[in-house]
């Protein structure tokens, strides 16, 4: 009989512990998008917060959310030497002029040494930007998952607006790829020049590049932290000073007398 019982207990534990990983999986599948391959980079696990399912059998449950985007920016993080062409070319695409503070794309700086660029990860329906603006000024392009913003709508740009310095989307973010414009005030988030990025030519590196591996938003911290590693100086060579040794003692001058 006590054999019997625990051959049920197995069997019902085994059960649960398989309808655990069963929802783990299809949780990780909803939320780690990854385009074409599963990689890392730098040790930071591509998918994090916010993200696409890409197994096969997802079907769209209405035509106006996109699965996936059909073009996105490929990120090579480590490649990335932080010489700014990308914003340069984002600037005079844009803005018709060479002005970094206004581009849509940034490369930020983390010590000791750690550069990477950063712009919209295209998180679709799941855009935490979108939901959390209260005035509905930010929408889902359902044919290529990028944001539209409507400056009308927006209580940076509205001329009847008294929360200018409103920032909600930008917090929201997951990935901290919403900026503002430095006389407009109006949010900037990537929207791939239409579906050709400017960018992506003028990266000598290509640190940035045509699809390739599609990263799930992360805080820019967390990834500055994740590309730490490359950067892990050896001990310094130099002895402490409690160790060196002495100096050498002079000998006493002889007085002449």
């Amino acid at each position: 009989m006590a054999n019997e019982n625990e051959t049920t207990t197995s069997k019902e534990g085994s059960g649960m512990k398989k309808e655990k990983q069963e929802i783990t999986s299809e949780d990780l599948t909803r939320r780690a998008f990854m385009a074409g391959t599963g990689a890392a980079a730098a040790g930071l696990v591509v998918g994090g917060v916010v993200g696409y399912g890409v197994s096969p059998e997802t079907e769209l449950t209405s035509p106006a959310v996109a699965p996936w985007p059909t073009n996105w920016i490929g990120r090579n993080l480590e490649a990335c030497t932080g010489c700014k062409l990308c914003e340069i070319a984002c600037s005079i695409e844009k803005e018709g002029k060479i002005w970094p503070a206004a581009s849509r794309m940034r490369v930020l700086q983390y010590p000791p040494c750690v550069e990477f660029p950063v712009a919209c990860y295209l998180c679709g329906a799941d855009a935490l930007c979108i939901s959390a603006c209260g005035e509905n000024a930010l929408t889902l392009d359902p044919a290529t998952s990028i944001i539209l913003i409507d400056t009308g709508k927006c209580l940076r740009t509205r001329t009847d607006s008294k929360n200018m310095d409103c920032v909600v989307c930008a917090e929201a973010c997951p990935g901290d790829a919403v900026f503002f414009h430095p006389v407009t005030q109006e949010p900037l988030i990537c929207d791939l020049c239409g579906g050709d990025p400017v960018c992506l030519a003028e990266c000598p590196q290509k640190a940035i590049h045509v699809k390739g591996t599609s990263m799930s938003a992360s805080r820019a911290d967390e990834i500055g932290r994740a590309l730490g590693h490359m950067y892990d100086l050896p001990a310094s060579r130099r002895t402490p000073a409690s160790r060196m040794p002495p100096p050498p003692r002079r000998r006493p001058t002889e007085v002449e007398g």
